[in-house]
């Protein structure tokens, strides 16, 4: 058992009996000016007393003759002062009879008054106390009387009402503790932070559709709720709202001590031993040069420290994820919350005061039998048969565990509400009460003590391998953690093929940002352990010869690599199956991806993305896949899936085939350079707008014929008559109509899904003030295409390099694709050679005519 200690020391002038104990209590009082809440608000009780009120909190209980254990308690502890004169409190009371039963049995051994020691007096008197006066139904109601949503309130326990000395045996076994562990003790606080109360009162179990087969299971069914019942800690309110002059008392069945916080909690249960030792692998002594003062420490040779946990979210609301000597912790090795905060609260919406009041956390925490038979027989066999023992399990996959048993909101976790309850991944938890065998009530939340263990999604998800072989896939995991794309990839009601990049392979991310530039650059992304994050040298890339530069640069921190890191998973994530018998494939990121050989799998399976096909024809090797609940996890060694660095303009001016469809493109004035303040990278359609399109190129001889018959003009006579100063806004809206009317929302590909829609184009058509619309069938072999004439045009396959053609165009911040340091936005096309127009009106411009055939 951790001792605990009172101080009364005389080093640097410091008395914790005399003047340090009164500074003390006045901290404790100004806390109580944060509270404003409803209580007894038409008085103040600090100034005045009201007329119809009794005596003071002190002189009822000394009155009444059977709180004599309490009474002297205040005397010990020269509180009679305070308690017998105006202020507001806030008094739970346990009369003599209660005492008996508590020295006849309790956690502290104690037998009688003389037993207790200052440290537990104080927690009797302080631990029962809100430096506030309510009644008690107002307990249940925060700033600005809003009723009904307050289950917590802070109590009058300070940190330093019971320090304990922690000795090298009771220490956590991590690295962390390794230097106090020559010490014969220190002090540590458990936390320092106060100690709150846990109030179940009838409007907030009402208001939170909480039943009373709900409170009962909170307390492992010893008790029967009965509508109207209050308790405090876990004790029945037998009688409330005694008045007295300086606030209230309320008489418990029992006498009440204040609750640990979750950590110690699950820390003091030896069923949970196996557990604990997984949970404190993150915890760490925390130093404090406010309380090494105040125990008067020499600072900073002698340090009083706290323990708390790494975590995302910890005292103060912010992450605690750096060590004593200053080193960062991985993100994947950071807890949800931190369990040992008595103060946690996990809302934001209002202030940190009443968000503590509203609400605590859960932790599920199997028993050692629990955990043994999921790691020898269960879903944990996997990480069984592949690390030996739990001591060899990694932290991260450790705190994937752990964070998938944390709750941040325990009233959404009652019984009644289990059906509703969510794991991390948003899955349903599937938890029943014949799962939970006890549960503990902490200060900041409930234990619930389970006989199975509920394991992460992701164990079972296709990201599994990320997190088991995580150093290998430090990169990509990066990018999932921080932009929270965990919770997608690990649905299970979905179907994902997820290509993980290796370390090695995104040494070879060829950066978009240099497409427009002179010389390409290879971005080798690595992984910097002291900082946590990723980092890429920057190389100057030769791709007719393969040859990488040396360094000529480094690009760091979130606003130089996370946009490209980004691009860089979404163009690995197809949500689908790649082995349904098709060949293309769209990616989150709107890329296009090739599949060879998918059942091969690590024998012979290739993928390809559009920078593979079309410029360095190279195709990358799966080099292992994962078989998951929700789909297929793929390995690639070689290189990361890149887009292309030809736009739709490249792909048609290189195209004899297109020469015409390119002519009236550069006419219809959609192709830009700068778009919407922005840069872009080559020639942009400014039809196009982050998605993925496809463009039908007819052949050149029936736009010939379209600009014969005077339906189109031909654009070189179109550039004359503007250089002229000539009208041409009728033959350039027919023009432009009829370039969009040939863009299509959603690229279409031979070799991709069927799919058979009404498409819209780019086109606005004037009568609807809608976009236009194709009605386009595509499978595995063709793509038809009927416009709103009715004429059905076909994709040509005569040749391999007329259709299935991929572009992707981007457009980055500033204001010259040459300086281009980020990636604004993307979009993706493909390009399909078709047999004739597609011809959105029925009539031919005479006008049109004419100037056709003068030219």
């Amino acid at each position: 058992m951790i001792k605990t200690q009172y101080f009364s020391q005389k080093r640097r002038g410091l008395s914790f009996t005399g003047k340090a104990c009164r500074l003390l209590l006045a901290g404790v009082t100004a806390l109580a000016g944060m509270a404003n809440l409803s209580s007894c608000s038409q008085y103040d009780l600090d100034e005045r007393t009201p007329d119809n009120w009794g005596a003071s909190i002190y002189s009822y209980l000394v009155d009444n003759g059977n709180y004599t254990n309490f009474s002297k308690i205040i005397d010990d502890l020269g509180y009679r002062s305070v308690l017998d004169k105006t202020g507001s409190k806030t008094l739970f009371a346990a009369d003599d009879d209660a005492f008996k039963r508590f020295y006849a049995n309790n956690k502290w051994g104690v037998h009688s008054y003389a037993d207790l020691t200052v440290a537990q007096k104080r927690m009797l008197l302080f631990g029962a106390m809100i430096n506030n006066s309510y009644q008690l139904n107002y307990l249940c109601n925060t700033e600005g009387n809003v009723k009904g949503v307050a289950m917590r309130r802070l109590s009058a326990l300070s940190p330093y009402d019971s320090v304990p000395k922690l000795t090298p045996d009771e220490m956590p076994d991590n690295k962390y503790w390794r230097h106090l562990k020559t010490q014969p003790y220190v002090y540590c606080f458990k936390d320092l932070t106060y100690t709150p109360m846990i109030h179940f009162m009838e409007n907030f179990l009402v208001n939170n559709k909480i039943t009373n087969e709900d409170y009962d299971f909170l307390y492992n069914h010893t008790t029967n709720r009965q509508a109207g019942q209050a308790s405090v800690n876990g004790l029945q309110v037998v009688e409330e709202d005694i008045r007295c002059s300086n606030g209230f008392i309320d008489r418990t069945e029992e006498v009440m001590t204040p609750l640990d916080n979750m950590a110690e909690i699950i820390k003091g249960k030896p069923q949970m031993s196996q557990w604990n030792s997984l949970l404190e692998r993150f915890c760490a002594p925390d130093s404090s040069e406010e309380a090494s003062i105040k125990l008067g420490l020499n600072w900073p040779t002698e340090k009083a420290y706290q323990k708390r946990f790494f975590s995302e979210w910890s005292q103060g609301g912010k992450s605690y994820n750096a060590s004593a000597d200053g080193s960062v912790i991985d993100p994947a090795e950071l807890l949800s919350f931190d369990p040992g905060w008595n103060q946690f609260y996990s809302g934001t919406n209002t202030t940190p005061d009443v968000e503590l009041q509203r609400n605590m956390g859960l932790m599920l925490v199997p028993t050692n039998e629990a955990l043994e038979e999921y790691w020898n027989n269960g879903e944990g066999k996997v990480l069984s048969e592949r690390y030996g023992t739990w001591d060899k399990v990694p932290n991260n996959v450790v705190a994937e565990l752990i964070n998938n048993n944390m709750q941040k909101y325990l009233i959404s976790c009652v019984p009644s509400k289990f059906p509703t309850m969510l794991n991390k991944s948003n899955d349903p938890m599937n938890i029943s009460e014949s799962d939970v065998d006890s549960v503990f009530l902490g200060n900041n939340g409930a234990i619930y003590m389970t006989n199975k263990v509920f394991a992460p999604t992701s164990f079972v998800s296709v990201m599994f391998p990320v997190i088991v072989f995580n150093d290998n896939y430090k990169i990509l995991w990066s990018i999932i953690n921080s932009g929270r794309y965990d919770a997608l990839l690990n649905s299970l009601t979905s179907t994902y093929s997820l290509f993980v990049p290796s370390s090695k392979a995104v040494l070879q991310y060829v950066d978009p940002c240099s497409y427009a530039k002179s010389e390409l650059e290879m971005l080798r992304f690595h992984w910097n352990n002291a900082t946590k994050e990723p980092y890429a040298s920057v190389h100057k890339y030769d791709p007719a010869t393969g040859v990488v530069g040396d360094s000529i640069g480094v690009k760091s921190g979130t606003w130089s690599l996370n946009r490209r890191l980004e691009f860089l998973l979404k163009d690995h994530i197809v949500v689908g199956d790649v082995t349904d018998g098709h060949t293309y494939y769209r990616t989150m990121g709107n890329s296009i991806i090739r599949v060879n050989n998918p059942g091969k799998g690590k024998d012979g399976m290739t993928v390809e993305g559009t920078y593979q096909m079309n410029d360095n024809g190279k195709k990358i090797p799966v080099t292992n896949v994962y078989n998951q609940q929700n789909g297929h996890t793929y390995i690639i060694d070689e290189e990361p899936i890149l887009g292309t660095r030809q736009s739709v303009k490249d792909i048609i001016d290189a195209t004899p085939e297109f020469e015409e469809f390119g002519r009236l493109l550069e006419a219809s004035g959609i192709i830009e350079n700068n778009y919407k303040e922005k840069t872009c990278g080559d020639n942009y359609i400014n039809a196009f707008n982050s998605y993925q399109y496809t463009v039908y190129v007819p052949t050149n001889e029936s736009i010939r014929q379209l600009i014969s018959s005077g339906q189109l003009i031909d654009p070189d006579v179109y550039e004359q008559m503007k250089e002229s100063g000539a009208d041409v806004t009728a033959d350039s809206t027919r023009l432009v109509n009829f370039v969009k009317y040939h863009i299509q929302d959603n690229a279409l590909i031979i070799g991709a899904s069927n799919s058979s829609s009404n498409y819209e184009t780019a086109m606005i058509d004037d009568a609807t003030k809608g976009f236009a619309r194709l009605n386009v069938t595509a499978d595995d072999n063709n793509i038809t295409i009927q416009d709103k004439q009715g004429n059905v045009r076909h994709v040509l396959k005569t040749d391999k390099n007329l259709y299935n053609r991929f572009a992707r165009e981007y457009i980055y911040p500033g204001k010259d694709a040459k300086d281009a340091s980020n990636i604004e936005t993307n979009s993706s096309a493909v390009v399909h050679l078709i047999d004739g127009p597609l011809l959105f009106w029925n009539k031919q411009g005479a006008h049109a005519k004419k100037r056709a055939r003068r030219h």
